[in-house]
């Protein structure tokens, strides 16, 4: 973790989870995104679930999986840091790291069932992404009783990095 790391912006979000998904993504989303994948939603899907990461990561696509089916009121903070911020995962329940390139500067949420997207805009530029979740209670459940809550900080970064694990939430294990 670098030190003095700043908080630059932050913004609380209302967004769509449904299907047990929220995507996040920038205009970088492609359908044939450099890695082989044709659909990288789909692959991005494949890639949470394989990797027992429950967030997926793709070139300009975050697909952060919920314990929930849906929740069309899902609480998400936004945060843009200078440098890559303290750590705090004992507030959460889950936390997973990955790359997002925000070319022009927008990012959308959506829901995996469609609907209109929530967009943000935020400074264009590579960032290193901490998907954090908190409030879970068992999958299939928490999510439609508005339990769960995410938070998205983003903070520059020079060079591509794997996704990390950072913490599991145990619940995941029932998941199939």
């Amino acid at each position: 973790m670098s030190t003095g790391a700043q908080l630059i912006a932050a913004h609380d979000l209302i967004v769509r989870a449904d299907y047990g998904q929220i995507y996040i993504e920038s205009s970088a989303t492609e359908d044939d995104d450099g890695w082989g994948d044709l659909d990288p939603y789909n692959a991005a899907l494949d890639d949470a679930t394989e990797s027992g990461r429950f967030v997926g990561v793709r070139p300009g696509l975050i697909d952060l999986l919920t314990p929930g089916q849906w929740n069309f009121q899902t609480p998400m903070r936004l945060e843009i840091w200078s440098a890559e911020p303290a750590d705090d995962r004992d507030e959460w329940d889950h936390e997973v790291d990955g790359d997002l390139d925000v070319p022009d500067g927008w990012i959308s949420f959506a829901a995996s069932g469609g609907g209109y997207p929530e967009r943000m805009e935020i400074p264009s530029g590579d960032y290193r992404v901490r998907v954090s979740g908190r409030g879970f209670t068992q999958v299939g459940r928490a999510g439609a009783e508005g339990d769960d809550s995410y938070r998205l900080r983003l903070w520059p970064r020079d060079r591509a990095t794997a996704p990390v694990l950072r913490k599991r939430w145990p619940g995941w294990d029932v998941h199939r």
